[in-house]
């Protein structure tokens, strides 16, 4: 894991490059554009290249929840405690995370994501190689919080923000789902390499497993990668930094009602989503091998790679609200599967966990793509981060939940039926917060380029660097 994430931070620009020829050569387009481009053009997109490539970076720090699952096991025996005991440290974890969101989304309007990207992925780091040393149980639940600090700052809303801020034209969503495999993809890794890790060195060795995948990840992107996007009305020599107090108040004033809408939705969803964190230790129920429950958590990881640029192309060719119909869909099946396939057995899990995949892949790729087009480009960071402090408050209920349901009652169908559809409520909840934040930009006459209505790939750069001058 620690060569290949490197790796594919160098090699994915190059990768880009490869594609963009050959889909040239399938349109009947030069490659090399012949129009010629100012230095500050040249730059605005060699920055948001950049830029793509740390959010990525910063996504595969998301998947850490992933490698805490497989720590259950071994840190509560290492200090001890029963597992709903340890689990603590998880509620702590992401209450600390749900409160900071707010105020992160807000430093990041004011000194933008890079300083965010790059402290908050040093604080994470530092706090896992204090937990991997903990004395005891009680100094490990005060590093979480500490820990909970940090990971406000270094995986959904700065890779979101830096989305969402430099890509404007019409796949936008696709790129968005591009990036979020970052997560799946770094879970896949951690599903495949962890075992062997734990086996050999137990909690202490994961710990620090995590803190060197968060450096990596996050903390170098920010440093050596990672762009503030412009502003529009702001040229584009400027930065983030100018924008005044008044000028941030006024750009989320009328917005009250859709951040709270989007953000109860958000905490519905993520009882549903709080499965994956805990997954390692629901196949330990069946009696399944760490190793066996490192390929499955890599199959459903897998699954997830292949959904989210799908959920990505899906929004930028049908629209929003179309997505929205589907989705529905998917949440009515998806942890229902799920909950059959406890059900069933083991031989039953794979196939139905792809369909789960699908659903708990939302959070992820769909809730940004809302938030940006319901309240607009200027206002994401403040807003999503609101809806993040949601959603990781629904975790907090939800992950300790999920592990006093299996301490109880094992593999019960009850608990996945009941998170199946808190996430369905709170989709539509989500739906009418995205309806109300539309309804409102119209009415102050902001132009809406949500979803469909954006420039095409070939003349971003040009109508992005007009609207900044």
């Amino acid at each position: 894991m620690l060569v290949a994430t490197p790796a594919v931070l160098v090699v994915m620009p190059r990768t880009c490059r490869v594609i963009t020829f050959f889909i040239s050569m399938v349109k009947g387009t030069p490659f090399m554009s012949t129009v010629q481009r100012t230095p500050a053009e040249k730059r605005y997109r060699r920055d948001r290249a950049t830029s793509t490539v740390a959010a990525a970076g910063a996504m595969m720090t998301a998947s850490t929840t992933v490698a805490m699952s497989f720590l259950v096991v071994p840190g509560a025996a290492h200090f001890g405690v029963s597992t709903a005991q340890f689990l603590l440290y998880f509620s702590l974890f992401i209450l600390t995370s749900a409160v900071m969101f707010s105020f992160a989304g807000r430093i990041i309007n004011r000194y933008g994501v890079k300083l965010v990207l790059t402290l908050g992925g040093a604080i994470s780091a530092l706090a896992w190689v204090g937990m991997a040393f903990s004395p005891n149980i009680y100094v490990f639940y005060v590093i979480a919080i500490v820990m909970g600090i940090g990971a406000s700052g270094n995986n959904l809303l700065p890779a979101n923000t830096l989305v969402t801020g430099w890509h404007v034209h019409k796949r936008r969503g696709t790129v968005l789902g591009i990036v979020a495999t970052g997560s799946p993809f770094g879970g896949m890794l951690i599903g495949l390499i962890f075992p062997s890790i734990i086996t050999a060195g137990g909690f202490v060795a994961g710990s620090l497993g995590i803190a060197a995948m968060i450096t990596i990840c996050s903390v170098l992107p920010g440093i050596f990668l990672a762009k503030n996007p412009p502003r529009s009305g702001e040229n584009a020599e400027e930065s983030l930094e100018t924008a005044t107090k008044a000028d941030r108040k006024a750009a989320i004033k009328g917005f009250g009602g859709v951040a709270l809408r989007l953000a109860i939705g958000s905490f519905l969803f993520s009882l549903e989503g709080a499965f994956p964190s805990v997954q390692a230790a629901v196949y330990a129920s069946f009696g399944i091998d760490l190793a066996t429950a490192g390929m499955m958590v890599a199959f459903y990881s897998l699954c997830g790679i292949v959904a989210k640029p799908l959920l990505g192309f899906m929004h930028d060719k049908l629209g929003i609200k179309a997505l929205f119909v589907i989705l529905v869909i998917m949440y009515v099946f998806g942890l229902p599967a799920l909950a059959l396939s406890l059900q069933l057995g083991i031989n039953a899990i794979i196939p139905l966990l792809a369909i789960s995949a699908l659903s708990l892949s939302v959070p992820t790729v769909i809730i940004p793509l809302v938030a940006v087009n319901s309240v607009g480009k200027e206002r994401f960071p403040v807003i999503y981060g609101f809806m993040l402090s949601g959603m990781f408050a629904g975790l907090a209920l939800g992950v300790p939940a999920w592990g006093v349901a299996f301490d109880l009652a094992g593999a019960d169908a009850a608990p996945t039926a009941g998170g199946a559809l808190a996430g369905l409520f709170g989709l539509l909840l989500v739906w009418i917060g995205m309806r109300r934040g539309l309804r409102r930009r119209a009415a102050i006459n902001e132009p809406i380029t949500a979803g469909i209505a954006l420039p095409d790939e070939e003349s971003d750069a040009d109508a992005e660097l007009a609207s900044i001058k």
